[in-house]
């Protein structure tokens, strides 16, 4: 049984696009380099400009239900506090929330017109206090130094070194922040009015750019995607039209800034190494908890047949086991490093 359905997954993958429905992403399959960043931004542009304050839906409303906490649907989650809160005080005279510019407005050329400043991607629920201790500084490590960042006097696992200026956020967070400004490093690339929005190197680089490229890359692959981020990805899709491709596939971030960059990307292609034995997924078709078991460490997801993340993660050497019995039964697509493999939910 397991190796007619071994068969079958190969078959469906060699067929690759032709037997796949039109998805967000088909235009980006098999270019690499300069013409998938091309391609991907391409996709992503289009969307709605929401407004900033509005009697009609504005970014208030928007985070109101991407950030919501999934605890309390009346309250958000604020981004370096870690809380939650009354969703309704927008701001109330700095007794409520406020909302954070995670690519800082003064480090983007942009205000909060309709645009880039409204993009709701870019925009997080914040204290307002934290949201001004973290004012337009950029994101890196700061190891032991730095100073530490409390509210309401705890501890929240952020830091900051004004002088340096540099702000480290919590550990939590980190693949969070980092596939944003990743985000809008691909988004705005200078057409019309846009920013040209940049990722550097080197810190403090002034114009329109960010840093530190290589510790946000770091921070995406140790804070893998998770369902909150997957959730908040939906809602600003169906409340702004355009998604963030680095939460539905992590894997582009090697293939636009890592060893990949000359590799075509076809997340329903394997490579030549697809039939490595090195991961073995278990029971396949699956109808609740699917083990895993690998011999190495490495990021991985899970998509439908539409290039929407439903589940990702870390593997790590031995079996673990995910749950998948929350999702539709169908076909979806597991992939990690050197492994492609589809996957039959049932219920």
């Amino acid at each position: 049984m397991y190796k007619r359905i071994l068969i079958a997954a190969f078959s469906l993958i060699s067929l690759g696009l032709a037997s796949q429905p039109l998805t967000y992403y088909q235009d980006a399959y098999n270019e690499d380099g300069g013409d998938l960043r091309e391609a991907l931004s391409d996709i992503i542009y289009v969307h709605t400009r929401l407004p900033y304050s509005s009697s009609t839906t504005d970014t208030w409303d928007v985070l109101k239900v991407s950030d919501r906490d999934t605890a309390n649907s009346s309250n958000v989650i604020l981004i370096y506090a870690g809380v939650s809160v009354d969703g309704a005080q927008e701001y109330n005279g700095g007794n409520g929330w406020t909302r954070e510019h995670v690519w800082p407005k003064s480090l983007g050329g942009f205000s909060t017109s309709a645009g880039p400043g409204t993009d709701v991607h870019n925009l997080k629920p914040a204290d307002n206090s934290l949201n001004s201790l973290r004012s337009n500084l950029e994101y890196d490590d700061l190891g032991t130094g730095g100073s530490a960042v409390n509210y309401n006097g705890s501890a929240t696992g952020n830091r900051y070194n004004s002088s340096a200026g540099v702000f480290e956020p919590r550990d939590a967070i980190k693949g969070d922040v980092a596939r944003i400004i990743l985000y809008m490093d691909l988004r705005y690339e200078g057409a019309g009015t846009e920013p040209d929005l940049v990722v550097r190197e080197a810190l403090n680089t002034g114009g329109t750019t960010f840093a530190v490229m290589s510790e946000l890359i770091a921070w995406h692959w140790a804070d893998p995607v998770d369902s909150f981020e997957m959730n908040r990805n939906n809602v600003i899709h169906q409340m702004q039209g355009n998604r963030n491709p680095f939460i539905d596939h992590p894997e582009l971030v090697d293939y636009l800034y890592g060893d990949s960059t000359n590799v075509a990307w076809n997340p329903f292609m394997g490579s030549a190494e697809l039939a490595s034995t090195t991961v073995q997924l278990y029971p396949n078709p699956v109808q609740d908890v699917l083990v895993i078991k690998a011999d190495h460490s490495s990021p991985y997801s899970i998509f439908d047949l539409s290039g929407r993340t439903i589940s990702s993660g870390m593997l790590h050497p031995g079996e673990q086991k995910i749950s998948l019995g929350c999702y539709e039964a169908g076909t979806y697509v597991f992939r990690a490093k050197n492994f492609v493999q589809t996957l039959e939910i049932l219920h």
